[in-house]
């Protein structure tokens, strides 16, 4: 008895390890072209999205990658990833930017008349640097104010789907895409999430569907896409008339797959 506690006890010690082991076997790594594949094609989805609505820029983007594959029962699996894109309103990025320079810019003036003695530009220059300050952060403030909220992006691939499908909720469809909004909390709240569906098979006829269910599991390649889908969040009018600009036979083409 004792001797096969000893071994249950060795086994609970040494699986995760021997677990972990295996999920970092060299065998199973994704090379360095097949994560570029993956990357490449996150970024021709975010492109065929095009320009961003008029009043915001682009802050910053984000990727998650894969690093390995994975089989079940000695067939590949679709392997998961995400892109996304932070967009600033406009104005308000502007106007800290130039609230940031106009501070670096006046500092040296300000020390420059100081090191001569001259104490009345020294007043001179803050008082003009307080009042460029108030009005870059008014325009600031006035573009806050105009859009309320920044923009989000998300794409993911692979992601097994399951949403029920609400007509009145449906933003635009055709084969082999649908979107569909999601209002962010009560109603008049301007935020809104734009998600859009696309594949190829599943989403063939949407007038007949009443629910989405994407699977993800056996595909052909490592880098195989099963499925893909864009979601765009901020102010409700804005992210819908962008969701409806997408190239969406540009991401469609994107998906050379499908899970049955």
């Amino acid at each position: 008895m004792r001797k096969i506690l000893c071994a249950a006890l060795a086994f609970a010690v040494f699986a995760p390890a021997l677990a972990a082991q295996e999920s970092n076997d060299p065998k199973n790594q994704l090379t360095r072209d097949e994560v570029a594949v993956f990357k490449k094609k996150l970024v021709t989805a975010l492109d065929a999205m095009g320009l961003p609505p008029a009043g915001f820029a682009k802050q910053k983007d984000d990727f998650s990658l894969p690093t390995e594959f994975y089989k079940e029962k000695g067939k590949l699996v679709s392997n998961q990833c995400y892109a996304s894109r932070k967009l600033a309103i406009k104005g308000v990025r502007d106007a800290e930017n130039a609230t940031k320079q106009a501070s670096i810019d006046y500092q040296k003036k300000v020390l420059e008349a100081q090191a001569k003695g001259d104490y009345q530009e020294m007043t001179r220059l803050m008082q003009e640097m307080q009042q460029k300050t108030s009005e870059t952060t008014l325009a600031g403030m006035q573009a806050q104010q105009d859009k309320k909220e920044p923009i989000a992006v998300e794409v993911h691939l692979n992601r097994s789907e399951y949403q029920a499908i609400d007509p009145d909720m449906v933003v635009f469809e055709k084969p082999g895409v649908l979107a569909l909004k999601t209002q962010q909390g009560d109603e008049g709240d301007p935020k809104e999430t734009v998600t859009v569906y696309f594949q190829p098979v599943v989403l063939k006829d949407t007038k007949n569907l009443s629910q989405i269910e994407i699977k993800t599991g056996p595909v052909p390649a490592k880098t195989s896409v099963s499925s893909l889908s864009i979601e765009i969040e901020g102010p409700a009018a804005d992210v819908e008339a962008w969701a409806k600009r997408i190239n969406t036979d540009k991401v469609l083409a994107l998906v050379d797959a499908t899970v049955k």
